[in-house]
């Protein structure tokens, strides 16, 4: 189950820049319209699925109850590095803005500029990078105990869950740094552009940043339908070779109904992260 009480909530930035409050709204938007679509869809889902190996259900059900907290941590922790970062590049800005007005602007006061904004974005992609390697540390930590846990009960039957899950979270994790690395280096790439030139466009630049902003937000906000996505991915992998037995029929139709949630929730996903783009 998917708790969803702090998942589509973000603090205020004081933003006070109008392409910012409507990113905002949009951003709002986006947020409510993944959350009534993945209760759809799981709701359904759960109404048609034939009931999954109790074993494989079993495991499943205790990944999801002991990474549910771990999955918010990250969630939280990945907004609140939002919210430092972005309030640290409005201040370089508008300190910016306030010495181009006064006509002090210069080409080695933009360098200085972006050099400050170079430097903050390097520090927060460290954050972040550790952020992420504690949560897999920490994941991998709960994943290993629970099948210690389970080997110990059950014998080894289900040990292709374990190393399903440890492989596509880390895949998974590998993904999420990319997107940040990437996030960060287009943008460092934009404002270098417009800060070389001689009188860089206000506009441009803090179009930017807000952007950046506005994609780095919509990213935390997407953390547990990925693993939502996560786990629906492992019962496909694990559960096609579960030595718990069902009839081909129910097997038939269960398979088929977890792969047209997971395409759909993928899809979901995807929609959300291109209009990021």
């Amino acid at each position: 189950m998917i708790d969803s009480s702090g998942l589509y909530t973000l603090e205020s930035y004081d933003i006070k820049h109008p392409l910012a409050e409507e990113m905002q709204r949009k951003l709002t938007m986006e947020s409510e319209r993944l959350r009534a679509r993945l209760r759809q869809e799981l709701a359904e889902l759960r109404e048609r699925l034939s009931p999954s190996p109790a074993h494989l259900s079993a495991i499943l059900d205790s990944m999801r109850e002991r990474l549910n907290p771990l999955t918010q941590q990250l969630q939280s922790s990945f907004s609140s590095n939002t919210q430092d970062l972005c309030s640290q590049l409005r201040l370089y800005l508008q300190g910016l803005e306030k010495k181009a007005t006064k006509a002090e602007a210069s080409p080695a006061l933009y360098q200085e500029a972006f050099q400050g904004i170079s430097q903050t974005l390097d520090l927060s992609s460290i954050k972040l990078a550790g952020l992420i390697s504690d949560f897999q540390t920490s994941a991998n930590g709960v994943i290993e105990h629970l099948k210690q846990k389970s080997d110990a009960e059950e014998g080894t039957a289900g040990s292709e869950v374990w190393q399903a899950m440890s492989s596509k979270l880390g895949q998974d994790l590998n993904s999420l740094r990319e997107e940040a690395q990437s996030r960060v280096g287009a943008l460092r790439a934009q404002l270098e552009a417009l800060l070389e030139s001689s009188q860089p466009p206000q506009t441009e630049v803090a179009d930017g940043l807000e952007q950046f902003c506005h994609n780095a937000a919509l990213q935390s906000q997407v953390l547990q339908a990925r693993m939502e996505r996560l786990f629906i991915g492992v019962e496909e992998e694990a559960g096609g070779t579960s030595a718990l037995p069902l009839p081909s029929s129910s097997m038939q139709e269960g398979g088929s109904l977890r792969e047209d949630f997971s395409v759909k929730l993928s899809a979901l996903i995807q929609d959300i992260m291109h209009s990021m783009q």
